[in-house]
């Protein structure tokens, strides 16, 4: 009986130590995720803990980047021999005995005894194939399983929440990098119009999202001339800001530099966009320039929606001029428009956003109805008419309809 009382006391002595190692275990596994430890020194912490603790010989382990699943420990040749097997693991949501499935499982995971998937709010993190662990006679197989259970579950939730923290972080970064973005975008947008009693302008700018690649300005050449342009640079956010002010440098420092004639200026804002997009981005354009004591418009429509021209004798498009730039080396040719403008004659400029709005019946915005819109208010204010135009757009989009685009309206109100 004594002897028999003393391997109880061993076995209980031999159980304690067991129970202790497991606590210092997850000790140790908490330390390294309260010091922040990379995903590597986690998972290699977790393949010796279950290697050295528990005595698991083969280990593989899927774990879910958020993009994709990849193998972070194990045997990369069942990955490669059977890049699908994770597919075929996505069913089981609970500790499953492999060796019941009856050859439901591939030939080469016979090696793996134990399937442990980790979840949580019903998103599969993980999946853990293992072999059975080594036990001693007084240890339940049932109990060194719970330990792996516990130890998958506590490190996949910890790489969890270190992948959504860094992306939080990178949301953030990203947010403040739109953010100021944004503010430069707002700094090339002409703070001021002309509105006196012979010329109004007026603009309504909608990005899409926040930064958008539509671009209008305005800029007074003498107290009789005046330049105006509009255009849509292919793209949104960041990158699109820095064409955008990249472009603006180009028009304003052209137009200083006034060329001989609209065919240089074309041709060197051409090879300006070339230069700075290597032909992976376009601009089309509109540019005019009036001049009050001739009462003639200029213009070149570089593939951009032509702008609506209103007044007594009707309307008209302004689509004289050439192709996209930044499409070609050289522009094959640039053909520039010349119109009289006689009192209350209005120039509607607006970028391809108005017009691609769809509406619930997936419909786009009529172009005949932006002109009777126009002909039928161009003699009031132009900030008025303006808003008209957006309300109209937005009256016919609905609450069902879309908008896929950056809205601009650049308008021009010749009073006398």
């Amino acid at each position: 009986m004594a002897i028999a009382g003393l391997n109880v006391m061993e076995m209980l002595r031999d159980q304690l130590k067991l129970k202790q190692l497991e606590i210092d275990s997850l000790l140790e596994i908490t330390k390294a995720i309260n010091s922040n430890k990379s995903a590597s020194a986690l998972f290699e912490l977790f393949h010796r803990t279950l290697k050295d603790q528990i005595g698991v010989e083969n280990i593989l382990l899927y774990s879910n980047n958020g993009d994709d699943w990849e193998p972070v420990i194990g045997n990369k040749f069942i990955s490669e021999l059977n890049p699908g097997l994770i597919n075929s693991l996505l069913k089981y949501n609970k500790l499953t005995d492999l060796s019941a499935l009856n050859g439901e499982l591939p030939e080469y995971l016979k090696q793996y005894d134990i399937l442990i998937p980790v979840f949580h709010k019903e998103k599969p993190l993980a999946y853990l194939l293992m072999s059975n662990p080594r036990v001693e006679s007084y240890e339940p197989l049932e109990d060194k399983v719970k330990f792996a259970q516990t130890v998958t579950n506590i490190i996949s939730v910890a790489i969890e929440n270190k992948r959504l923290f860094k992306k939080e972080v990178e949301q953030q970064s990203f947010q403040r990098e739109l953010e100021l973005a944004a503010q430069v975008q707002s700094m090339l947008i002409p703070d001021t119009l002309p509105n006196d009693d012979k010329i109004q302008m007026a603009a309504i700018y909608l990005p899409h999202k926040n930064i958008g690649g539509d671009y209008y300005d305005f800029i007074k050449l003498s107290e009789d001339e005046m330049f105006f342009c509009i255009a849509d640079i292919s793209g949104k956010g960041i990158a699109a800001a820095i064409l955008m002010a990249n472009f603006q440098a180009q028009i304003r420092e052209l137009t200083k530099r006034n060329p001989v004639t609209i065919e240089e200026y074309m041709q060197e804002l051409n090879k300006g966009v070339l230069m700075s997009t290597k032909g992976e981005k376009f601009i089309t354009l509109f540019l005019g320039k009036y001049n009050r004591k001739t009462r003639l418009l200029k213009y070149v429509n570089s593939g951009h929606n032509p702008p609506i021209l209103v007044n007594t004798n009707g309307a008209k498009f302004l689509d004289k001029g050439t192709t996209i730039l930044g499409m070609f080396n050289e522009l094959p040719s640039v053909k520039m428009g010349q119109v009289p403008i006689i009192e209350d004659t209005a120039i509607i400029c607006f970028t391809d956003g108005l017009t691609d709005v769809v509406n619930e019946d997936n419909q786009v915005f009529p172009l005949d109805d932006l002109i009777d819109l126009v002909k039928a208010n161009y003699k009031g204010n132009i900030e008025t008419l303006n808003k008209k135009i957006i309300n109209e757009i937005m009256r016919f989009k609905g609450e069902d309809g879309a908008v896929s685009d950056d809205i601009t309206v650049l308008s021009v109100k010749i009073l006398k």
